[in-house]
């Protein structure tokens, strides 16, 4: 269920972002499946409980009779509880036969004709997960409880009321029970099943990160190497000729070559190959989309000019959201000299101070950098905010390699 993003202004080229890893598969899906079967839960219990409370109201004759209805309906509480689109325990099969000796004994002893309610909860409940032929499951349910039901008629001479109270009555209200609790299924299965595909979604985007990163290190070093091959077997053929002062030149500039693709490499490893601030304002924003989080930016004009620090800062934030939250809404505020990135995916058991080791190494370099990092939460959000002098904006485009703009 990929919720709509929301953008201001405008962002560059995607970026890349190697440090994505693999969030558990089936974390969102864990929590997600839990409200929705909470969901289902309180759905099934508001359509059925108040029709048990009146019925048990108008039909049972004594306070006893009302007791065994409640017995009935917490054990079917219980089995709902459990309540599950991959199967059940052993409980809820022995419950259902309690429930249904029950329900079998009311009718013979003409009791309150509500006692079939927990025997049609649990038996729906049961039937229901039966993916095939679960229409014949659900119309067996119902014969069965009309036919226990129909007991009622043994001992007695059969009339209208007794007919429609033992029999009409629990017949269609079997019916109903399993109707909702059917749909409340539907509903869940329809929602599982989109957790999974947006899962699915966002492990196919950190695999094209992955990818995209993979591409870099071989632009990196593919060239470097063939040009350090082809030096080197110019400098073995200078030696040969006895040239040592061309081959000493050309050994030299293999050694800088070599230098270069270690910084290359080292920049590419803590994310500053290239880094611009609006490339990793569009890659979190597609990043986000592909999660199914809503990422809302703003940013000034002046964002261009932003130092790489803040896009790295960036980029760490993206990374760590993905792997440890389950935010719904991200808000990205940027401009040349500060950034600040705030989600909602902080849940209650979190560590309001978690040890980020990523950002820890970026908050010193922005210090060294004459810049700073905070790190803040609230009950439900956890936000990250650099900032860098205005002096540091002009001069990093002389830092070295690796820092110049896409």
């Amino acid at each position: 269920m990929t919720e709509p993003e929301t953008e201001t202004g405008g962002t560059g080229p995607a970026g890349v972002d190697p440090a994505v890893t693999d969030r558990g598969a089936g974390a969102d899906v864990g929590t997600a499946a839990a409200r929705v079967r909470r969901a289902a839960m309180f759905t099934a219990l508001a359509a059925i409980a108040p029709l048990c409370v009146v019925g048990v109201a108008l039909t049972a004759s004594t306070r006893l009779e009302g007791l065994i209805v409640a017995v009935g309906l917490v054990l079917a509480l219980g089995v709902l509880r459990e309540w599950s689109l991959d199967g059940y325990t052993r409980t809820a099969v022995f419950t259902l036969a309690f429930t249904g000796v029950n329900w079998l004994v009311a009718a013979l002893t003409a009791a309150s004709p509500i006692t079939f309610v927990p025997f049609a909860l649990i038996g729906s409940l049961l039937a229901s997960g039966r993916r095939r032929h679960r229409k014949l499951w659900v119309g067996a349910l119902a014969v069965v409880v009309a036919a226990a039901g129909a007991t009622a008629l043994l001992p007695r001479p059969p009339t209208v009321p007794l007919v429609g109270q033992y029999v009409l009555l629990p017949l269609l209200g079997t019916l109903f029970v399993a109707g909702v609790i059917v749909v409340c299924e539907y509903g869940w299965t329809v929602v599982r099943r989109l957790e999974r595909a947006r899962e699915t979604e966002r492990e196919l985007a950190i695999a094209h990160e992955r990818m995209r990163f993979a591409g870099d290190l071989h632009d990196i070093h593919g060239h470097s190497l063939h040009v350090i091959k082809l030096k080197a077997a110019y400098a073995q053929t200078l030696v040969r000729s006895g040239d040592t002062a061309a081959a000493e030149a050309e050994l030299a500039e293999i050694r800088g070559l070599a230098a270069d693709a270690i910084t290359s490499t080292r920049e590419l490893a803590h994310a500053r190959h290239q880094l611009n601030l609006p490339a990793e304002l569009e890659n979190t924003r597609r990043l986000g989309e592909a999660a199914g989080i809503a990422v809302e930016i703003r940013y000034d004009p002046d964002a261009d000019r932003a130092h790489p620090l803040l896009a790295q800062v960036l980029r760490e934030a993206t990374t760590n959201l993905l792997r440890h939250a389950h935010p719904r809404t991200v808000g990205i505020t940027a401009s040349s000299t500060r950034i600040e990135i705030t989600n909602d995916g902080l849940t209650a058991d979190a560590d309001p101070e978690p040890e980020l080791s990523g950002l820890a190494r970026l908050r010193d370099r922005l210090v060294a950098a004459g810049g700073d990092l905070h790190v803040s939460t609230t009950r439900t959000t956890f936000s990250v905010a650099a900032h860098l002098d205005r002096s540091a904006v002009g001069d990093h485009r002389d830092t070295g390699p690796g820092t110049e703009s896409r």
